[in-house]
């Protein structure tokens, strides 16, 4: 796993030379991959219901959660069954899992659990997304359409809608690919993808694309983590002494959400993205309130005091964008026989 302070230097324009070779001998390996994907050398599954893929070309925190949750709550009300499969990173199953309401974060990874519970979706876990999928739909066949989040790279699946999240506020940093950037990928895959979504500012990546869209952020409320039917308003803790505490792939964006409803910390508590929180985490603050991101709660509700609390956000996405996907999937559908 990158520390933080390295994609910190990716996305402060810092470039490590000597790491430029690497780089080249990654951009040649995934080309090879893609290739022999792409030519069939290597196997691709199919799944019998459409594959919208929710990914990034970069390393660190470009929002897909909040899309993958957005995207299956709009799903809901145009009359599909959605359902989500993941990789389960940093989860302690290895095989194909099924999340449950039994499930703890450690178990299967937070960011799935956070889409099982936010979105109200079957979930599955599983590295083989094919696999998963397979038992995502034996044991809910109502699903008709399954969206794979952050499985832009897993080729092994084929998809029918590829959505690439892009940070507006990092971009993609010093633009090179890994271990001397943040690409996972080289930039020139944003022109191969079906849509990008903007997280943040509204910046221009591709010339004269139509299907380039902008998503926000928007703070709804505060949760207590200890108790979760507690809520407090959003400008509850402004004029309060607080502690922002996170453990996610861009910490800043969580810091400038806070600012942006007045609250200001005194102190801030950074960890690296999926950290597993201890109860002596919150030792040093229990006089102070602690603030956390949703994706930081669902993993300290067992054992996080009253002072704590988390908060809940929903991604916007202009109206265009739900067109171009409604468009989209109508054409899978007369097209594709789903």
């Amino acid at each position: 796993m990158v520390s933080q302070k390295i994609i910190d230097k990716w996305y402060s324009q810092h470039v490590s030379w000597l790491l430029i070779p690497l780089s080249g001998l990654f951009f040649l390996v995934i080309t090879i991959r893609r290739w022999l994907y792409k030519k069939h050398f290597l196997p691709i599954s199919s799944l019998p219901v459409p594959v919208i893929v929710v990914g990034n070309i970069t390393v660190g925190g470009t929002g897909k959660t909040p899309l993958v949750i957005a995207l299956c709550n709009w799903l809901k009300t145009q009359g599909y069954y959605p359902g989500v499969i993941s990789r389960g990173y940093k989860g302690q199953i290895n095989q194909v899992h099924v999340v449950s309401h039994e499930d703890g974060p450690s178990l299967v990874g937070d960011e799935p659990l956070l889409i099982f519970k936010e979105a109200a979706v079957p979930v599955a876990i599983g590295k083989n997304r094919y696999q998963a999928g397979v038992e995502l739909l034996k044991k809910y066949p109502e699903i008709n359409i399954i969206l794979s989040d952050d499985g832009l790279q897993h080729y092994a699946l084929q998809r029918n809608l590829e959505i690439v999240v892009v940070d507006g506020q990092r971009l993609l940093g010093n633009t090179y690919l890994l271990p001397a950037g943040p690409l996972r990928e080289p930039q020139s895959r944003l022109s191969t993808v079906d849509a990008v979504v903007i997280n943040g500012e509204n910046e221009s990546l591709l010339d004269n694309r139509q299907s380039q869209f902008n998503m926000t952020m928007r703070p709804e409320t505060w949760i207590n983590v200890n108790n979760p039917h507690l809520r407090q308003p959003i400008n509850a803790f402004s004029s309060e002494r607080c502690v922002a505490m996170c453990a996610i792939g861009n910490p800043q964006r969580f810091l400038n959400t806070l600012a942006s409803i007045g609250v200001v910390p005194f102190a801030t508590r950074i960890f690296e993205d999926h950290y597993h929180y201890q109860e002596n985490d919150f030792k040093e603050w229990l006089d102070e309130k602690i603030l956390m991101t949703e994706k930081d709660g669902i993993k300290c509700h067992l054992f996080a005091p009253q002072n704590v609390w988390m908060l809940k956000i929903s991604a916007q996405l202009d109206e265009p964008f739900y067109q171009w996907l409604q468009v989209k999937l109508t054409h899978l559908r007369e097209n594709n026989g789903f």
